[in-house]
């Protein structure tokens, strides 16, 4: 019988996909949304449920991807990291959930993917829900009875991928194997061993040469008499039913952690992310909603101005008041749920009554609420319901942060009231006693918004929207991102380690911010350095002493493509190399500067990259973006991590990928040609790409660099005469 696994996310509106901010009901009522990520495994041998411990560690490293058409613009990890509500731009959409462990071959580590496409329209809710199933190519092995007359004892069959091996036997029937095949090698090799009955060792292998993701290969091992000696191969048959994996039957729940929303009594719903604009003496009943999927255990509720407004107390756990459950619905605050709900998990409705508003804004000012939810499960959510009293016509708005650049920000605004003119924003450097700025600001529907320039990096600013000369009573800062240098840019320091390693940084460095591949080749030859100082230098404004020269190489039997990247070289893995590339930087530049001489050789270590005798190809590439972090052994954790030896571990832009996810800005020049000036350096410049990447709505961690003599010196392809030399990098900002 197929047996089939699903993990259903119990969330109350774990995940809202909307244009804006809207009308919405939560779990429990009408128009619930869910995001339901179903593990699936249709597999017609044994198999077996999912423990609690693996729920909770996919839950916990459960991936969510958010794409528009072009580029990554969401990503979260781990369900209680999910937002409960994820305002979007109108557009085409596409979300991506993985779960597991993507290793190259493994027995109990599995891999799970779904993928669904939506659109948000504006001013509409846009419900998704993620069906995952195993992504990973299984195999099974069915030992047939016929074995036993031509064989004695265990017979194996070892799967050989092009990254990873398993070893299949027939005393363990029922074990499946779980492998993740590069896109471009999805070849399987499967060797039968066995002894035969009458002696000595027999093998026989047999391809895959296409093995699908997602797909059970159930194969058959059957002896079948021929009359002929077992030592050919014409009697034993190795057959494959091949089924597509799908998913559907065993539901397993895991909790979320509860979701509070705000509502007014017309059922509208509330950013609590911003602050709610109220105009003074407002009367109207109001709502913080709390949704759990296991029973509530504590309500905690904060207001230092509460005992002001006639409440008994600044703070309270309305699941426990001690006594006082009568004076506190008496000053307006009553909680509500049904009976039901109390034991199994639901809905709660804190209601503030109109009474409690109008005292709540009687007068001007800011009213901070908070709420602090707590379930039986130990899972809590907190949030703070901030009102803004004012009968100001505009309100000034956060700028959102992704927005806030070197020397230019967007600044927001909306509509209170009726405007008397066409608004502002009025800005000015915040505590230097400087004037205000003051712009156009341009109005769209009930919002209204500038983006401003000539800002000075690492400057903290203060904006307020105007009406005319009326000044919203809201005040809102930001900081502009500060410019950030690559250290040693002009490659100046350069030490020799051990009398044999040379190393682009100063002795003793702590934290180079620079290495190259010199360590590896240097185990093979004494005079492996592939990459060093010369003195061969930009004859600039002020020219330094050195720069760095790329020479690719043949180091005795293995090609070494010269090259320098930003990170630290790991290990040695036989004759590959380890890298931990990417360092610190939270700034978006536009642009990589660099002075370079290129002159490519002429291929003479070719193969399917690259051909015998054509001219090399250099590269120079940078990324800036936010990756999640990979480790290697006991060498630290790096933004990426790449093996040589694993075509599948190269850094990769296309989306879906590792590296390419975590990209926000990406820009790259190929030289398909010599590349100097009257023989000398050429300056170059290489734009950053943001928008193709998802970098105007995100921001960077760290930022990555590589320089490389023979570009597919990665596949170890490329001329031993190709040289690259570099001086003066500079990252260059708005």
């Amino acid at each position: 019988m197929n047996k089939v696994y699903r993990i259903v996310i119990i969330c109350m509106s774990l995940l809202y996909l909307g244009a804006c901010k809207e009308d919405r009901d939560i779990a429990g009522e009408q128009g619930t949304l869910q995001l339901s990520v179903g593990m699936s495994d249709k597999i017609t041998v044994a198999s077996r449920t999912l423990s609690n411990e693996e729920q909770t560690q996919l839950k916990q490293a459960c991936k969510v991807r958010i794409y528009n058409e072009t580029s990554l613009v969401r990503k979260y990890e781990g369900t209680d990291n999910v937002p409960s509500s994820i305002p979007l731009m109108s557009g085409t959409y596409s979300v991506r959930v993985t779960a597991g462990d993507s290793v190259a071959a493994s027995f109990d580590q599995r891999f799970f993917e779904g993928n669904e496409e939506f659109t948000i329209t504006k001013g509409q809710q846009s419900p998704v829900e993620v069906k995952c199933g195993i992504a990973n190519t299984v195999l099974a092995f069915t030992w047939d009875e016929s074995l036993k007359e031509a064989f004695e004892g265990d017979c194996q069959v070892t799967v050989t991928s092009a990254t990873g091996e398993l070893v299949y036997s027939s005393a363990n029937a029922d074990a499946k194997g779980y492998f993740s095949l590069p896109a471009d090698n999805r070849k399987l090799t499967c060797k039968f061993t066995a002894t035969k009955l009458t002696g000595g060792t027999y093998e026989q292998t047999t391809e895959l040469t296409d093995a699908q993701p997602a797909t059970l290969y159930n194969m058959t091992c059957k002896y079948t008499a021929t009359g002929q000696e077992t030592t050919g191969g014409a009697w034993l048959t190795l057959s494959v039913d091949e089924t597509p994996l799908s998913e559907e039957t065993t539901t397993i729940g895991i909790k979320q952690r509860p979701v509070i929303v705000c509502k007014d009594a017309d059922n509208i719903e509330y950013d609590l992310e911003q602050p709610m604009y109220l105009a003074t003496n407002t009367k109207g009943t109001y709502y913080l909603i709390v949704s759990t999927s296991s029973p509530l255990k504590g309500a905690l509720l904060q207001n230092d101005r509460f005992t002001e407004f006639g409440v008994p107390a600044n703070s309270m756990d309305l699941m426990n008041l001690g006594g006082k459950d009568a004076s506190v619905e008496a000053s307006g605050i009553s909680l509500h749920a049904p009976n039901a709900i109390m034991e199994t998990g639901g809905t709660w409705k804190i209601q503030f009554s109109e009474e409690l508003i109008a005292k709540m804004t009687a007068q001007e000012g800011q009213v901070t609420t908070t709420l602090t939810a707590t379930d039986k499960n130990g899972k809590q959510r907190m949030v703070t319901w901030n009102i803004v009293v004012s009968n100001a016509t505009v309100a000034t708005t956060e700028a959102i942060p992704y927005e806030i650049w070197t020397s230019k920000a967007t600044l927001h605004g909306k509509v209170t009231g009726t405007l008397a003119s066409t608004p502002k924003f009025q800005y000015r450097v915040k505590g230097a006693g400087s004037s205000w700025t003051t712009v156009d600001a341009d109005l769209t529907g009930s919002t209204f918004s500038k983006e401003i320039t000539g800002l000075t990096p690492g400057t903290t600013y203060e904006y307020q929207a105007m009406d005319g000369t009326q000044a919203s009573t809201v005040t809102y800062e930001f900081t502009t991102e500060t410019t950030f240098q690559p250290e040693n840019a002009s490659f100046e320091d350069w030490h020799q380690e051990n009398g044999k390693v040379i190393c682009p940084w100063q002795t003793g460095a702590n934290s180079p911010f620079w290495d190259t591949g010199n360590w590896g080749s240097t185990t093979l030859s004494a005079s492996g350095n592939i990459t060093q100082s010369t003195t061969e230098v930009w004859s600039g404004a002020q020219p330094g002493s050195y720069a760095a020269l790329l020479t690719s190489k043949k180091i005795v039997i293995k090609f070494a493509a010269g090259n320098i990247f930003t990170g630290q070289y790991l290990a040695t893995d036989g004759t590959d190399g380890v890298l931990g590339w990417g360092r610190p930087c939270t700034s978006r530049p536009k642009a990589l500067k660099v002075y370079v001489r290129y002159e490519p050789g002429s291929v003479d270590v070719g193969g399917d990259k690259i051909a015998k005798e054509e001219t090399d190809k250099g590269i120079i590439y940078v990324a800036v973006g936010d990756w999640a972090g990979q480790t290697y052994s006991d060498k630290g954790t790096w933004p990426f991590v790449v093996q040589t030896k694993n075509a599948s571990s190269l850094f990769s832009t296309e989306k879906g990928t590792y590296s390419g996810d975590g990209i926000i800005a990406y820009g790259e020049k190929t030289f398909d040609e010599a590349y100097n000036e009257n023989g000398g350096y050429k300056e170059l410049t290489i734009n950053l790409d943001y928008d193709n990447f998802g970098g105007n709505q995100r921001k960077p961690t760290s930022i990555i660099i590589v320089a490389s003599a023979s570009k597919f010196g990665d596949y170890f392809q490329g001329s031993t005469s190709s040289k690259m030399w570099l001086d003066d990098m500079e990252l260059i900002y708005e």
